[in-house]
């Protein structure tokens, strides 16, 4: 687990995940960092396989929560996940460009199986200038 940039907390039969970052760009970044740790830790999925995503949204919570369910869809159907990320989240706030480095994760066992993020118990907050805090479910 990386020092201060996300933590884990008890939801009946779901896992609750808080994040810190010191910009848009950076909470986004640890958010996928937080899930990818739950299933087996970043430190050793090496960097070979660079993607680059786009993502939409109506606002920032429904991008974040697209952009953790793209994470997730890349790793059912293309069996990659990623330790690395470079984001850019536009002004408006309704889109997301990342570089994401990653490895194949095909025949190595999981520590846990996530199914879909929610917004149960979801916040997005701004906690001071350059200072924001995330939370949410995920269903696992």
């Amino acid at each position: 687990m990386i020092a201060n940039k996300f933590d884990y907390f008890e939801v009946p039969a779901d896992i609750g995940v808080r994040v810190w970052g010191n910009s848009i760009n950076e909470i986004f970044m640890n958010a996928a960092l937080a899930v990818t740790n739950l299933m087996i830790n970043p430190k050793y999925i090496e960097k070979k396989i660079l993607k680059e995503i786009e993502i939409i949204g109506n606002d920032l919570s429904s991008l974040l929560v697209n952009w953790i369910t793209e994470i997730l869809v890349i790793r059912d159907s293309e069996e990659i996940l990623f330790s690395s990320f470079e984001i850019e989240i536009s002004r408006d706030q309704k889109s997301l460009n990342a570089k994401a480095w990653g490895n194949y994760i095909k025949g190595i066992p999981l520590e846990m199986d996530i199914k879909a993020i929610t917004y149960s118990m979801f916040k997005f907050e701004e906690i001071n200038e350059n200072n924001f805090y995330l939370q949410f479910v995920l269903d696992i």
